[in-house]
Parts: C-alpha cells; sequence; structure tokens
C-alpha cells in the first residue's frame, strides 16, 4: 500500500538509509511480499476480490519504532487493519508466506532506514518526530514489481470497497 503522503517527510532519509528508496520503490506499507514472479489473469481476479472485501480506512502515521538490525520504521494506525489485509492475502496465497516465512506474524510499518547504526537511528527519530502525526486514507492496494535490473516500478492497483461508515 503506497503512502505518497509520507513522501514529503521520509523521501530524503529514506534515499539515504533505504536501500530499496534507490532501487525505485516508494513509501509504502508492505502487505505481502514476496509475491508471484507473474500475476496471471486468475491470480489479478483473485486479488481484486481481496480488495473489493476491505473497506477503505484512514491510517495515521504517529511514532517511530525500531526492529532488530538496525530497521527504524513508521507506525500505521490502526495495525489491525493492516495484518488483517495480509492475513486475507495469506489465506489466499499460501504459496506466498510473508517475508519468505521469516516472521511468523509480520508487523505492518513503513520502514525509513534499514540495517543503520544506533547513532543514525537516533538522528532518524530526531528527524522523523516532527512530522508526525500525518494521516492517508487506505483506498488501493498496488503491485510493485522488479525489473531484471533490480529496479521497482507500480505494476497495477486495485481499489478497496467504499468505506460504509
Amino acid at each position: 500500500m503506497l503512502v505518497a503522503e509520507a513522501e514529503h517527510l521520509v523521501a530524503e532519509l529514506r534515499l539515504a538509509h533505504d536501500p530499496m528508496a534507490a532501487r525505485g520503490v516508494p513509501a509504502h506499507v508492505t502487505v505481502l511480499h514476496p509475491f508471484r514472479a507473474v500475476v496471471d489473469d486468475e491470480t489479478a481476479i483473485a486479488v481484486e476480490a481481496i480488495a473489493a472485501g476491505i473497506d477503505s480506512f484512514t491510517a495515521t502515521f504517529e511514532s517511530v519504532g525500531r526492529f532488530p538490525g538496525g530497521v527504524v520504521f513508521l507506525e500505521p494506525e490502526p495495525l489491525d487493519r493492516f495484518t488483517a489485509m495480509t492475513r486475507a492475502f495469506v489465506a489466499e496465497f499460501p504459496d506466498c508466506p510473508p517475508y519468505g516465512g521469516a516472521f511468523a506474524d509480520p508487523h505492518p510499518h513503513l520502514t525509513v532506514g534499514s540495517r543503520v547504526d544506533d547513532a543514525t537511528a537516533d538522528g532518524l527519530d530526531l528527524a522523523l518526530v516532527p512530522g508526525l502525526p500525518f494521516t492517508t486514507h487506505v483506498e488501493r492496494l498496488t503491485l510493485l514489481v522488479e525489473d531484471d535490473e533490480g529496479r521497482w516500478t507500480v505494476d497495477r492497483s486495485w481499489p478497496l470497497a467504499r468505506d460504509q461508515h
């Protein structure tokens, strides 16, 4: 799920501290990675059905978090809405365990820095906190694909259902 509203805050920081940004990956919260290398018509229809069963919603990014290994991230709320999306995809695509099965219960997040030392992580915290909180309306799921040179681009996206609340 792309988070365009985060770009003003995180774009330069991600370019400096998250190798995926330099490879074309925009600010996002991962729903499921890795996914199928080829998204055929049957897979696209299944993704469309999942998306149509999820109401759009507003997400807020209020805090900075850290994972072991020097990962600095922004945490989306409500967290349960993001984990529910991942669970829906895992149920439909059991051949695509999140992060290759490395994490039993992945924690949704927007990565800002990866493999950074403690001092850099502290600096990222200081740079990010003044820009928080911000909100985004989650209304689409977007598929990013990697080309033969390791660059990532948007392939397609699917709308979520309209929020009925």
